[in-house]
């Protein structure tokens, strides 16, 4: 397996067809050989019965269940994965070229993010929320010496990077990839930013991220602390 590509799914009943249509065609045309996992994650809505609709026409489409909550997903979505690749993309935010990078073995690198920060990133946010992505990645070179610009981006990495990273981190709520992030480049391996688009797809899951960021911070300094 060349390709794995994890998709954390909680109420997207809304966008999940259009994704997963967009994913795995693109997939196909690709030539690479590939998963799609689409990890149910808390879902009260008919999202999990779309999925296996489309899981019943198309054999690269599996479905994992998690405990609610995107940390838990990714988890269980990165414990599963088969592939040599491994590619972490959001029901309503993901971008086709990271599946390209494979083929140049991303660039020599380990972990590549794909950065609503970066140079040459476009991002159509509302002004609150870049504010807030501009603080909180303060906040992670000032604490933990973090030299990107995004640990919050959809991502590229080698199954590698997941036997040797994932069995170190502590937290399973949304700040997880943060932590995995941070725990890749304590490790000494080689990340880099890539640049995407990001638009809103959908009413964003924390109305309020003034409140939750705090939260989030709190929790990823204490798993962080001595490690």
């Amino acid at each position: 397996m060349k390709v794995s590509v994890i998709l954390p799914a909680r109420n997207e009943a809304g966008l999940i067809k259009q994704t997963l249509k967009s994913i795995h065609t693109y997939l196909l045309k690709s030539g690479l050989t590939f998963e799609i996992l689409v990890v149910i994650n808390g879902s009260t809505d008919d999202t999990e019965k779309l999925v296996i609709d489309y899981s019943r026409k198309y054999k690269e489409i599996q479905i994992h269940k998690s405990k609610a909550g995107y940390g838990y997903a990714l988890r269980t979505g990165l414990r599963v994965a088969k592939g040599d690749y491994i590619i972490i993309y959001n029901v309503d935010f993901y971008d086709l070229r990271l599946i390209d990078l494979v083929k140049i073995n991303l660039y020599g690198r380990d972990l590549i993010i794909g950065s609503k920060r970066a140079h040459w990133s476009e991002d159509f946010r509302p002004l609150k929320r870049k504010i807030i992505s501009s603080f909180y990645n303060l906040y992670l070179m000032l604490f933990f010496g973090f030299k990107g610009s995004d640990t919050h981006g959809i991502k590229a990495l080698k199954k590698s990077v997941v036997s040797k990273i994932l069995p170190l981190c502590k937290t399973y709520s949304g700040i997880f990839d943060t932590e995995f992030v941070i725990r890749c480049q304590k490790s000494g391996l080689q990340i880099a930013d890539f640049p995407v688009i990001v638009r809103e797809m959908r009413t964003p899951r924390f109305t309020d991220r003034l409140l939750q960021t705090p939260k989030d911070m709190i929790e990823l300094t204490l798993a962080l602390t001595n490690a």
